[in-house]
């Protein structure tokens, strides 16, 4: 009688013994819980700037664009801003909105013109910047660390008339990752 009972513990234990068993989440848990650093939220974050941007610009007949990294709350460019505009070259080129000037040559002639990367520049500084880069506008931003998360803020501004064209804000989840990239320049 207790080789009864015996019997069907000991084929379970044979039969599980056999199995596999994986002790990590699923993919499913990863799109729910993930840490939101990878860079696929960051371009697609990038990408509905963008989209923001572009909707609402099309009166305009803006052509040509320059991308200025974005500024943190000490007026200076950190790592995650110029990630970011990175990813919006990216967004913007994907998309076909805008031609738009590349890095290296939007630096050099900051450098020249002895401008620091900026969120606000006066109308004489548009244009100096508009005429050296040959672009219809510029793309400037804002990091703002507000606790809770970050905010990334981007204005569209016509060269011409330093009217802004467009503006468009994402809120960045503050991650560790995040924000040592707002601290480090």
């Amino acid at each position: 009688m207790k080789t009864n009972k015996l019997f069907p513990l000991l084929i379970l234990t044979l039969s599980l013994a056999a199995c596999e068993v994986k002790m990590a989440p699923s993919d499913n848990w990863s799109a729910w819980f993930g840490t939101q650093s990878d860079s696929g939220y960051y371009k697609g974050k990038a990408e509905k700037l963008v989209k923001q941007l572009s909707k609402d610009s099309f009166e305009y007949e803006i052509n040509r664009v320059a991308v200025i990294d974005p500024i943190n709350a000490e007026k200076k460019a950190p790592i995650l801003g110029e990630y970011i505009s990175t990813r919006v070259v990216e967004a913007i080129a994907k998309d076909r909105v805008f031609r738009v000037t590349q890095k290296g040559e939007v630096n050099d002639v900051l450098t020249k013109l002895n401008l620091p990367p900026s969120y606000v520049y006066t109308r004489p500084e548009l244009e100096r910047l508009g005429k050296a880069l040959n672009a219809q506008a510029i793309l400037t931003g804002k990091l703002t660390d507000l606790g809770t998360n970050l905010d990334v803020h981007l204005t569209l501004i016509d060269i011409a008339s330093g009217e802004v064209i467009a503006s468009a804000t994402e809120n960045l989840t503050r991650t560790k990752f995040a924000v040592e990239l707002m601290r480090h320049y």
